[in-house]
């Protein structure tokens, strides 16, 4: 049997979301009966500075030798990296993953992954003409449920499917929970239902 291919990432930004992220992508992949790719964390960075990129490998136990960066023009320097996954706020996902589409970088970017069409439009000419990977991290796509379902439709199963009426939300009170000038409210910042 041939050795997995292995699969050298990059980390652009330390958030919450970022953590969960990297946690997933370096457990194990026998775990997930799979043999034939395996993902290894390069280099983190963080906006802030390489002491919260360094802080950040040890909080998600990543294996030593993974490069700290304080920003993300560093990052894309990286020659160990092949793939960067774009973990900031959706409000800097277009200038974040231009950086690294520019530096000649494969991306997974967090949802939502522009405020606009446009923005959306000139990332995906960008990647294709440097013939690059570039996908939105939408992880509903890849559960099984939602494979399934998928399959339903396309064998026919279900029959003529003539209207989806779905609901992803939470019931918090976004203004009590985050205030009024939080990321997740601030229209300056993309904030709203829209786009997170």
């Amino acid at each position: 049997m041939s050795s997995a291919y292995t699969v050298r990432w990059g980390i652009l930004a330390t958030g919450m979301i970022a953590d969960l992220f990297v946690k997933d992508l370096i457990l194990d992949p026998s775990t997930r009966n799979v043999s034939d790719v395996k993902h290894e964390v390069k280099a983190v960075a963080s906006s802030s500075s390489a002491d919260r990129a360094k802080k950040f490998l040890e909080e998600c136990k990543v294996p030593k030798g993974a490069a700290a960066y304080g920003s993300y023009e560093e990052l894309v320097k990286d020659k160990n990296v092949d793939i960067v996954y774009v973990a900031t706020p959706h409000s800097h996902h277009y200038q974040n993953t231009m950086l690294c589409l520019e530096a000649g970088k494969h991306v997974l970017c967090e949802k939502a992954f522009t405020t606009n069409a446009a923005q959306a439009k000139k990332l995906i000419e960008t990647a294709k003409a440097k013939n690059l990977f570039l996908m939105e991290a939408v992880w509903t796509r890849f559960f099984p449920l939602s494979i399934q379902i998928r399959r339903f439709i396309e064998d026919g199963n279900l029959g003529a499917v003539h209207r989806v009426i779905a609901d992803n939300s939470f019931g918090d009170n976004v203004e009590e929970k985050y205030g009024t000038t939080h990321r997740m409210i601030n229209m300056d910042l993309a904030g709203g239902c829209l786009l997170d």
